[in-house]
């Protein structure tokens, strides 16, 4: 009968707490949604060529026959007083299992101090010994550290047993197995430790300890004794066993139970639907499953959701015009989505109205008037990215956006550990501008896709006051504030018009600018753009104020640049606190700064506008 060694990770130079290392990855506890897309991208980006990838997540209990295995032949020691030692003893426990099939499997080296030969897999360290390590895989969608991370959260005791079948060579196959823990940093025997742990076989190297997994018949044996899921014929992939789950803050275990499965279910057909659609190649789809107490449960597709049958048009419309063929459908309205400077074609967007039937399953909050934000390659749910200041003239509707191949990489830099959302913020030079770009450009075509239809009297006035405007137009001066024009460098007939106080100022009832600078290009950042710094003040009688800009390029500009071409780069608070999002929160009376970007040798008009919270 094989028993495991544990072993703990003493502190070393350099080493990170455990309760450090998850907060690397985010504070809060894993929810479903989370857990169930950072695995499943994860089990995506690990398919096999010509095969049909297989995901699945099973819900169920341990018995007493299998607890006794954990306590005698995995959990053979544990760190003293902790959680996990005591919640061995039950006589059953709540555990979720994970489950990929043809996928590569964690294959690789299984140290961390050896250097893997070029071209060989490195999945095994990255998942078992290292934490945010990237997919190695081009067009990947997520990262092993933050979907192994989302798996400990999920746990009570921050606990995981993995079991992986690889093949090396073809037709010779090898099995792996290894428990993990991510646990707060303890203190035994005099010795500090990270709270990282592990259970498999201990080797000594230099004096310090190191673990190996078991392998091969020792391997498939504590599998098959403890997951119910197994490897059959020549499937290759990953195990994971998450161990008494928390399923919620409550009382109520039972009840919160049900609530996370549904919200898995949920979860699934949200992030996962592109790899659900009936009839499509091999190369986009995907096996998805949820077994409930050995029950399979059903999943909503297009053919229970009217929703989800207008995504999947959408994004069959976007598939063709990507692969050069038309879009056939007359429902779907598409955009190609450029950048101006430097011209490039970003990605296209695909939009339809659409009319819910009363009891539609997937109609719950987010599934409409929504563009769902997804890359190119992976085909993998993003965001769903809502544009409620935007007035509507279709009533319900969904879109969809795909980048170009070639674009994916921007986006894919763009995103956070979690990979749901693009943050411009986060890149530089063009892979900036193009995800910045994209976003405008999609707000843009969405404000005109659901724009109301003119009433004809209305533009009937428009077009006598229009005639009147130009018949006055010779007694009528244009007017233009100066010293709310700021130039760029080498602009011809541009210059930054100073106020009596020597500096640019451009005022709203509640902010105040006190000065700008043109910053100097950084290193990698487009050439073709610049960039100014303004510094602002808030004042106000309330405690805090919400501040906007409004830019726009001045009359005298050029004209073959478009207002979204200028836009906020970031902004900063008075404590360095940095953001990039279009409005700022602030403390009356605080002073901070906003980084304003626009095309070189423009002229652009800016405006600060500040709301009381």
């Amino acid at each position: 009968m094989i028993q495991l060694d544990w072993v703990a990770k003493p502190f070393g130079p350099g080493d990170i707490a455990g309760d450090g290392t998850k907060k690397l990855l985010g504070t809060s506890v894993a929810p479903a949604s989370l857990l169930l897309r950072e695995t499943a991208q994860n089990s995506w980006d690990a398919r096999r060529k010509g095969h049909v990838p297989e995901y699945q997540m099973r819900f169920r209990t341990l018995d007493e026959r299998v607890m006794r295995i954990l306590r005698q032949q995995v959990f053979t020691r544990t760190a003293l007083g902790s959680e996990l030692d005591k919640r061995l003893h039950a006589p059953s426990m709540q555990v979720i299992e994970i489950h990929d099939r043809g996928t590569t499997g964690l294959g690789g080296p299984t140290r961390n101090d050896k250097r893997a030969p070029r071209g060989e897999t490195t999945n095994y360290r990255d998942f078992v010994l290292t934490v945010g390590a990237p997919r190695d895989q081009q067009y990947g969608a997520g990262t092993y550290g933050f979907g192994k991370t989302s798996a400990f959260r999920a746990s009570r005791h921050e606990t995981i047993l993995v079991w992986t079948r690889i093949e090396p060579q073809p037709g010779q196959f090898q099995e792996r197995f290894i428990a993990i823990a991510v646990n707060k940093s303890f203190e035994e025997g005099g010795v500090r430790y990270t709270g990282q742990q592990w259970w498999g076989r201990r080797e000594e190297f230099n004096g310090m300890p190191r673990v190996e997994p078991v392998l091969d018949d020792d391997a498939h044996g504590l599998g098959e004794s403890l997951f119910e899921r197994r490897f059959t014929g020549d499937e290759t992939g990953t195990s994971i066993m998450v161990l008494n789950p928390l399923f919620e803050d409550g009382n109520d275990d039972a009840m919160a139970r049900v609530t996370f499965i549904e919200e898995i279910a949920k979860a699934a057909t949200r992030n996962l639907w592109p790899k659900m659609i009936e009839g499509q190649a091999a190369d986009r789809r995907m096996g998805i499953s949820i077994v409930v107490d050995g029950r399979l449960q059903k999943l909503v597709g297009a053919a229970e959701s009217e929703i989800v049958a207008a995504k999947e048009r959408c994004l069959e419309a976007i598939r063709k015009l990507q692969a050069g063929e038309p879009n056939a459908d007359l429902l779907v309205e598409d955009r190609e989505i450029r950048c101006g400077r430097p011209k490039r074609l970003i990605g296209r967007l695909a939009m339809t109205a659409l009319a819910v039937p009363p009891g539609d399953p997937f109609n719950e909050p987010g599934a409409v008037n929504v563009v769902t934000l997804m890359r190119s390659s992976a085909e993998l749910v993003v965001e769903e990215r809502d544009y409620p200041k935007t007035q509507n003239g279709r009533g319900e509707w969904v879109g969809v956006f795909k980048p170009e191949l070639e674009m994916d990489e921007a986006f894919s830099a763009s995103e956070p550990p979690t990979h749901d959302t693009w943050n411009p913020g986060a890149l530089q030079g063009y892979k900036k501008t193009f995800v910045n770009m994209g976003l405008i450009r999609i707000k843009e075509a969405v404000q005109s896709f659901l724009a109301p239809e003119p009433d004809p009297e209305v533009v009937k006035d428009q077009s006598s006051a229009g005639e009147l405007a130009a018949a006055l137009s010779d007694l009528v001066a244009p007017a233009m504030e100066p010293e709310n024009v700021v130039g760029g460098r080498g602009g011809k007939g541009r210059k930054r018009v100073k106020s009596k106080r020597g500096g640019t100022r451009t005022r709203s009832s509640k902010v105040e600018v006190k000065s700008h600078r043109l910053l100097p290009q950084r290193l990698g950042s487009d050439p073709n753009s610049e960039m100014t710094q303004f510094t602002l003040l808030a004042r106000s009688d309330a405690k805090a104020v919400h501040v906007t800009p409004k830019l726009s390029v001045a009359v005298e500009g050029n004209q073959n640049i478009q207002d979204a071409e200028v836009f906020v780069d970031s902004w900063e608070t008075s404590e360095g606190v940095s953001y990039s999002n279009d409005g700022i929160r602030v403390a009356s009376g605080e002073t901070f700064t906003v980084n304003i970007c626009y095309p070189r040798d423009a002229a652009i008009e800016c405006s600060f506008q500040g709301v009381d919270i």
